[in-house]
């Protein structure tokens, strides 16, 4: 039934689940099975006056407001910011490839056998459904929600943006 199956992952606990699901049915078809973590900058990154209401109404820590005026600030100190920002992304980057080698893992103990896994970076709903269409996938499976509680308040959730734009099937796992 299924040739390419695609799950997006972002480690939460309906990830997980959605993950399980599409490692037993690429495992039962003998299809090809493809995870993405997206790392979204956009989420990672939230403007000021979200991440204050966020604070405020208890949906996210709130941290506290550091300005610097880089035209005045010390050569030093702009490096330090620069590397600061590089060595985020950096980890980044790295619980992109923790997350992916657990869930890996999991597929494969969930019997899945041709397996790839890839990160990329974007609008996590845009991106699933721009490697969905790549992979010529037969199916999409997510879960129904994810980590960015704020951002689905706001936006909707990435769930149902992807049923909203993928061609192919979708599977949506609580």
């Amino acid at each position: 039934m299924f040739n390419s199956i695609v799950a997006a992952y972002d480690g939460s606990a309906n990830a997980g689940r959605a993950l399980e699901a599409a490692s037993r049915l690429a495992a039962g078809a003998q299809a090809r099975m493809c995870i993405i973590y997206v790392i979204d900058i956009d989420h990672m990154s939230s403007p000021l006056e979200i991440r204050k209401m966020g604070g405020t109404e208890g949906i996210i820590e709130s941290s506290p407001n550091f300005m610097v005026d880089l035209e005045t600030a010390s050569p030093e100190l702009v490096n330090k910011l620069a590397k600061a920002q590089a060595d985020s992304y950096q980890a980044k980057l790295e619980f992109a490839e923790y997350l992916l080698t657990q869930a890996l893992k999991t597929a494969r103990d969930c019997g899945a056998s041709d397996v790839e896994t890839k990160f990329v970076q974007g609008d996590p709903a845009q991106m699933v459904v721009e490697f969905a269409n790549e992979r010529n996938a037969d199916l999409i499976v997510c879960g129904s929600r994810g980590l960015g509680r704020l951002k689905q308040l706001l936006l909707g959730s990435t769930s149902h943006k992807i049923n909203q734009l993928a061609a192919c099937s979708c599977l949506t796992v609580k």
